[in-house]
């Protein structure tokens, strides 16, 4: 059976150690020229402020929405970060889950399989996120190994729909790479 493709991004689904998932407020820089969507993985700029992760960056976390005051005085809320905003003041609150222990669901870029449990991956962006929905179009990229990467693949999901072995399947991952990690090897990698 074939799996959609369907990028999600990641969906935070439990804790690992059954903590209670909460965002975290952080800043977005006046007008930063990239889209962030909910479910985007994000990373710490020189700045302080976040921006959208690419393959092979630490992530402090993942997207979930943000607030901002345009410079005509209106709130706005937003399940993404519009590019380019400009806003009243010199930064937006942006709402992340920073929590290192958060599972989250994604997508696979292409085949995988059950070998794949326990490996690591880098995410993935083939896909734009939703200016729509908000929804991210991040997934997790299928070339795997056991060197560093940003998330560890758990397990996949078992709802009779999704087949690990076909492309574009439904897995749960952890952030392996995460700046708020508290075991860092010496070569500067996240320890297990």
């Amino acid at each position: 059976m074939a799996n959609t493709d369907s990028p999600n991004g990641f969906t935070p689904v439990k804790h690992l150690t059954g903590g209670t998932m909460r965002s975290a407020e952080m800043r977005i820089a006046d007008d930063y020229n990239t889209a962030i969507f909910n479910g985007d993985m994000v990373k710490l700029a020189a700045d302080g402020t976040i921006e959208v992760a690419s393959a092979g960056n630490r992530v402090v976390g993942v997207f979930a929405g943000c607030k901002f005051t345009k410079d005509d005085g209106a709130i706005v809320y937003s399940k993404h970060w519009p590019a380019s905003q400009s806003v009243l003041g010199s930064y937006a609150t942006a709402y992340v889950y920073t929590d290192p222990n958060i599972v989250y669901r994604a997508q696979s870029s292409g085949a995988s399989g059950i070998a794949d449990i326990g490996q690591l991956a880098d995410m993935i962006s083939t896909h734009a996120g939703s200016t729509t929905t908000g929804r991210s179009g991040q997934e997790v990229n299928t070339t795997t190994g056991t060197g560093t990467a940003q998330v560890r693949i758990l397990e996949f999901i078992n709802d009779g729909a999704n087949d690990p072995a076909s492309d574009n399947a439904e897995m749960l991952v952890v952030i392996h790479e995460h700046e708020y990690n508290q075991h860092i090897d010496a070569d500067g990698t996240p320890g297990v």
